[in-house]
């Protein structure tokens, strides 16, 4: 692509679909992230629309990249459905024995609960 037909976007960045230097993808993937100062911080030398645009095609990447995967992947995707009902089947029958072991044991902590409270008495008698 001759240089005149670049957007100012791509005139730096190489390869032509890269995002520009100051869009951080890798930021939304953050435990900490939070949209408002993400946007807000970038609004302070980014034009709003410049921003929706990079924005708007990083969705647009990610819903052809997920596409994609869907279909390189198609069968396995479709396996995977049928597993989690086998998964749903599976925790329906481990859910009574589950609960009942936990009724075992907060029986058992309340009795060592009990045990525990006499001994700490038994202890203040001596001293």
């Amino acid at each position: 692509i001759p240089a005149h037909h670049r957007s100012a976007t791509n005139l730096f960045s190489d390869p032509l679909d890269s995002h520009p230097l100051w869009f951080k993808p890798a930021s939304f993937l953050s435990p900490d992230f939070d949209s408002e100062s993400y946007i807000s911080e970038l609004r302070t030398f980014v034009p709003f629309d410049t921003l929706r645009s990079e924005l708007n095609n990083y969705l647009s990447s990610l819903n052809h990249e997920l596409i994609d995967l869907i279909n390189r992947d198609y069968t396995d995707f479709v396996n995977l459905s049928t597993k989690l009902v086998d998964v749903d089947a599976a925790v329906v029958r481990m859910r009574a024995p589950l609960v009942e072991l936990r009724e075992k044991i907060e029986q058992f902590r309340g009795s060592v609960d009990v045990s525990l409270v006499a001994i700490k008495n038994g202890l203040k008698q001596r001293s």
